[in-house]
Protein backbone atom coordinates (compact mmCIF):
# COMPACT_ATOMS: atom_id res chain seq x y z
CA UNK A 1 0.00 0.00 0.00
CA UNK A 2 3.09 2.25 0.64
CA UNK A 3 4.00 2.13 -2.89
CA UNK A 4 0.46 3.27 -4.17
CA UNK A 5 0.95 6.10 -1.85
CA UNK A 6 4.34 7.22 -2.98
CA UNK A 7 2.91 7.05 -6.70
CA UNK A 8 -0.40 9.01 -6.32
CA UNK A 9 2.65 11.30 -4.51
CA UNK A 10 4.95 11.45 -7.35
CA UNK A 11 1.73 12.21 -9.81
CA UNK A 12 0.94 15.10 -7.57
CA UNK A 13 4.23 16.25 -7.28
CA UNK A 14 4.30 16.43 -11.05
CA UNK A 15 1.09 18.31 -11.09
CA UNK A 16 2.24 20.90 -8.60
CA UNK A 17 5.86 21.74 -10.42
CA UNK A 18 4.54 21.54 -14.19
CA UNK A 19 1.91 24.02 -13.16
CA UNK A 20 4.32 26.29 -11.17
CA UNK A 21 6.96 26.06 -14.36
CA UNK A 22 3.99 26.63 -16.72
CA UNK A 23 2.84 29.19 -15.50
CA UNK A 24 6.21 30.82 -15.07
CA UNK A 25 7.69 30.78 -17.95
CA UNK A 26 4.89 29.04 -20.20
CA UNK A 27 4.30 25.57 -21.36
CA UNK A 28 6.26 26.11 -24.71
CA UNK A 29 9.09 26.45 -23.23
CA UNK A 30 8.91 23.87 -20.28
CA UNK A 31 10.18 20.25 -20.73
CA UNK A 32 9.50 17.03 -19.21
CA UNK A 33 13.60 16.97 -18.40
CA UNK A 34 12.63 20.31 -16.27
CA UNK A 35 9.70 19.22 -14.36
CA UNK A 36 11.75 15.94 -13.76
CA UNK A 37 15.25 17.85 -12.40
CA UNK A 38 12.90 20.14 -10.47
CA UNK A 39 11.09 17.23 -8.84
CA UNK A 40 14.70 15.42 -8.74
CA UNK A 41 13.12 12.35 -10.35
CA UNK A 42 14.17 10.72 -13.34
CA UNK A 43 12.51 11.70 -16.59
CA UNK A 44 11.17 7.99 -16.54
CA UNK A 45 9.29 8.90 -13.21
CA UNK A 46 7.48 11.28 -14.99
CA UNK A 47 6.73 9.36 -17.94
CA UNK A 48 5.25 6.29 -15.68
CA UNK A 49 2.47 8.91 -14.64
CA UNK A 50 2.28 11.34 -18.06
CA UNK A 51 3.70 10.17 -21.48
CA UNK A 52 3.48 14.26 -22.58
CA UNK A 53 3.36 17.54 -21.56
CA UNK A 54 -0.10 17.90 -22.98
CA UNK A 55 -1.27 14.74 -20.54
CA UNK A 56 0.01 17.31 -17.70
CA UNK A 57 -1.33 20.19 -19.07
CA UNK A 58 -4.87 18.07 -19.71
CA UNK A 59 -4.21 16.43 -16.10
CA UNK A 60 -4.37 20.09 -14.43
CA UNK A 61 -7.21 21.56 -16.62
CA UNK A 62 -9.56 18.29 -16.02
CA UNK A 63 -8.80 18.69 -12.09
CA UNK A 64 -10.32 21.94 -12.02
CA UNK A 65 -13.15 20.94 -14.70
CA UNK A 66 -14.03 18.76 -12.36
CA UNK A 67 -14.77 21.02 -9.33
CA UNK A 68 -16.78 23.05 -11.43
CA UNK A 69 -18.64 20.18 -12.62
CA UNK A 70 -19.40 19.54 -8.74
CA UNK A 71 -20.13 23.36 -8.14
CA UNK A 72 -22.85 23.07 -11.15
CA UNK A 73 -24.24 19.83 -9.93
CA UNK A 74 -25.08 21.55 -6.23
CA UNK A 75 -26.33 24.57 -7.68
CA UNK A 76 -28.73 22.53 -10.16
CA UNK A 77 -29.89 20.81 -6.93
CA UNK A 78 -31.22 24.29 -5.36
CA UNK A 79 -32.88 25.64 -8.07
CA UNK A 80 -34.25 28.61 -7.91
CA UNK A 81 -31.18 29.64 -5.44
CA UNK A 82 -31.70 31.38 -2.50
CA UNK A 83 -29.50 34.38 -1.51
CA UNK A 84 -28.18 31.94 0.69
CA UNK A 85 -27.38 29.44 -1.86
CA UNK A 86 -25.97 32.04 -4.36
CA UNK A 87 -23.66 33.08 -1.01
CA UNK A 88 -22.25 29.25 -0.35
CA UNK A 89 -21.81 28.80 -3.83
CA UNK A 90 -19.77 31.75 -4.46
CA UNK A 91 -17.71 31.17 -1.06
CA UNK A 92 -16.93 27.29 -2.52
CA UNK A 93 -15.88 28.60 -5.93
CA UNK A 94 -13.80 31.28 -3.97
CA UNK A 95 -12.01 28.57 -1.35
CA UNK A 96 -11.39 26.76 -5.17
CA UNK A 97 -9.31 29.63 -6.88
CA UNK A 98 -7.76 30.29 -3.40
CA UNK A 99 -6.71 26.74 -3.21
CA UNK A 100 -5.25 26.89 -7.29
CA UNK A 101 -4.23 29.64 -6.34
CA UNK A 102 -2.51 32.20 -9.10
CA UNK A 103 -0.59 29.93 -11.18
CA UNK A 104 -3.68 28.49 -12.40
CA UNK A 105 -5.24 31.70 -13.49
CA UNK A 106 -1.46 32.38 -15.08
CA UNK A 107 -1.74 29.23 -16.29
CA UNK A 108 -4.25 29.90 -18.23
CA UNK A 109 -3.91 33.49 -19.25
CA UNK A 110 -0.37 32.56 -20.39
CA UNK A 111 -1.19 29.11 -22.39
CA UNK A 112 -4.38 30.00 -23.87
CA UNK A 113 -3.84 29.07 -27.36
CA UNK A 114 -2.58 25.56 -25.90
CA UNK A 115 -5.86 25.22 -23.35
CA UNK A 116 -8.20 26.62 -26.04
CA UNK A 117 -6.45 24.26 -28.48
CA UNK A 118 -7.17 20.79 -26.33
CA UNK A 119 -10.43 19.13 -26.20
CA UNK A 120 -10.26 19.69 -22.65
CA UNK A 121 -10.18 23.32 -23.03
CA UNK A 122 -13.41 23.48 -24.83
CA UNK A 123 -14.46 20.84 -21.57
CA UNK A 124 -12.97 23.85 -19.34
CA UNK A 125 -15.07 26.70 -21.07
CA UNK A 126 -18.30 24.82 -21.23
CA UNK A 127 -18.48 23.76 -17.62
CA UNK A 128 -17.82 27.60 -16.83
CA UNK A 129 -20.55 28.71 -18.90
CA UNK A 130 -22.68 26.55 -17.05
CA UNK A 131 -21.51 27.65 -13.79
CA UNK A 132 -22.60 31.22 -15.15
CA UNK A 133 -25.80 29.26 -16.29
CA UNK A 134 -26.09 27.64 -12.84
CA UNK A 135 -25.68 31.23 -10.98
CA UNK A 136 -27.93 32.75 -13.26
CA UNK A 137 -32.30 33.75 -12.91
CA UNK A 138 -33.93 31.45 -15.13
CA UNK A 139 -34.24 32.89 -18.59
CA UNK A 140 -31.33 35.32 -17.80
CA UNK A 141 -30.10 37.30 -20.77
CA UNK A 142 -26.87 38.85 -22.07
CA UNK A 143 -26.62 41.41 -19.73
CA UNK A 144 -27.66 39.02 -16.61
CA UNK A 145 -25.03 36.44 -18.11
CA UNK A 146 -22.49 38.54 -18.45
CA UNK A 147 -22.73 39.94 -14.69
CA UNK A 148 -22.79 36.54 -13.54
CA UNK A 149 -19.19 36.39 -15.40
CA UNK A 150 -18.36 39.73 -13.82
CA UNK A 151 -18.83 38.21 -10.60
CA UNK A 152 -16.33 34.94 -11.18
CA UNK A 153 -13.65 37.12 -12.41
CA UNK A 154 -13.61 38.66 -8.98
CA UNK A 155 -12.05 35.81 -7.84
CA UNK A 156 -9.52 35.75 -10.32
CA UNK A 157 -8.62 38.84 -9.96
CA UNK A 158 -8.30 38.24 -6.21
CA UNK A 159 -5.64 35.23 -6.73
CA UNK A 160 -3.73 37.70 -8.45
CA UNK A 161 -3.19 39.97 -5.26
CA UNK A 162 -1.96 36.34 -3.70
CA UNK A 163 -3.47 37.89 -0.47
CA UNK A 164 -6.00 35.72 1.32
CA UNK A 165 -7.92 38.53 2.66
CA UNK A 166 -8.86 39.15 -0.59
CA UNK A 167 -11.08 36.26 -1.55
CA UNK A 168 -13.08 37.08 1.44
CA UNK A 169 -13.54 40.85 -0.15
CA UNK A 170 -14.17 38.93 -3.68
CA UNK A 171 -16.70 37.10 -2.14
CA UNK A 172 -18.73 40.57 -1.04
CA UNK A 173 -17.89 42.07 -4.35
CA UNK A 174 -19.62 39.15 -6.39
CA UNK A 175 -22.58 38.89 -4.10
CA UNK A 176 -22.61 42.81 -4.46
CA UNK A 177 -22.69 42.53 -8.94
CA UNK A 178 -24.92 39.45 -8.78
CA UNK A 179 -27.37 41.59 -6.58
CA UNK A 180 -27.02 44.83 -7.64
CA UNK A 181 -27.83 44.04 -11.69
CA UNK A 182 -30.93 42.28 -10.32
CA UNK A 183 -32.18 44.72 -7.77
CA UNK A 184 -31.72 47.51 -10.92
CA UNK A 185 -33.32 44.98 -13.39
CA UNK A 186 -36.18 44.74 -10.81
CA UNK A 187 -36.62 48.29 -9.97
CA UNK A 188 -36.52 49.16 -13.52
CA UNK A 189 -39.75 46.90 -13.85
CA UNK A 190 -41.63 48.45 -11.50
CA UNK A 191 -44.01 51.36 -13.06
Amino acid sequence: MRADNRRTDTRDRVLAVALELFAQQGYQVTSLREIADRLGVTKAAVYFHFRTKQEILTALLRGYADVVVALVADAERGRPLTAADEEALLRRYAAFQQQWGFGFVLLVRQNYAEVRDLPIGAEVRERTAELVRALAPAGAGPKELLRVRMALTTFQVAASTEDPVAFEAAVAVALEILRSGRDMDHSASQP
